[in-house]
């Protein structure tokens, strides 16, 4: 039975969008990468030196047994911030998103959101590892302690779990302005906690970056392999 144009042009809409939505995926993936290669090697570190000294000599240090810029109130507002990418908070708003959806009886969107957050959370750890300069001699302090600066665990957690929160959220809006107020406000989130690391001294613009471009190409590289793993089953 033929099909109707108006299924026709269903099917070639949801086939010219899914392409659309793959060639982004493969664009931030690439970009993502090379902004890590690009941290990796050193070629950003001259330029977070510029910042450094523009800091230091802005604001200074909060005193002279301190690594961290600015008095003692812009050091809290900017810890402050830097809370929405630690790991007790997003651990409570994991939870939180959890019972939700545990609730709602979504066991697939509840295991996909997991799957997301707990797999960055690894990745994050890995990287740590790798790049550390000397691990510790417990293992339990790998997972407790902070064993390398790069990449920014902070920026890389806040990219990965605030971004994953924006885009199930965004599934419920019907309206454009409403998906894009969203996102906006996520990424101006994600934004805030990744300056205040570096308005802090806590960490580089290199780390900052590394973090950042390591969160999207998790997100990215994640969303092909779901998406490539539906295609070969639904071939089966």
């Amino acid at each position: 039975m033929q099909e109707s144009p108006s299924i026709q042009h269903k099917h070639s809409y949801d086939h010219n969008l899914e392409m659309l939505k793959k060639s982004w995926a493969v664009f931030f993936l690439s970009f993502s990468l090379l902004l890590f290669l690009f941290t990796l090697t050193g070629l950003s570190n001259e330029f977070s030196e510029r910042i450094n000294d523009f800091l230091i000599n802005s604001l200074g240090y909060v005193n002279k047994w301190s690594t961290h810029f600015g008095p003692d109130w812009f050091l809290h507002i900017n810890n402050n911030f830097s809370a929405l990418g630690s790991a007790p908070v997003i651990l409570c708003f994991l939870i939180i998103a959890a019972g939700y959806y545990k609730i709602k009886k979504q066991r697939k969107r509840l295991n996909k959101f997991l799957s997301i957050i707990i797999g960055g959370g690894i990745l994050m750890q890995i990287l740590k590892i790798i790049f550390a300069d000397e691990l510790p001699y417990e293992p339990i302090k790998i997972f407790i302690t902070n064993i390398s600066a790069y990449p920014s665990g902070h920026t890389m957690m806040a990219t990965i779990f605030y971004l994953t929160l924006a885009v199930f959220i965004t599934r419920w809006q019907n309206k454009k302005k409403v998906r894009r107020f969203t996102l906006i406000a996520t990424s101006s989130l994600i934004f805030l906690v990744s300056l205040s690391r570096i308005l802090s001294g806590a960490h580089t613009f290199t780390e900052v970056l590394a973090g950042w471009s390591a969160g999207i190409a998790w997100l990215s590289g994640y969303w092909m392999l779901e998406r490539y793993v539906k295609k070969n089953r639904s071939m089966v």
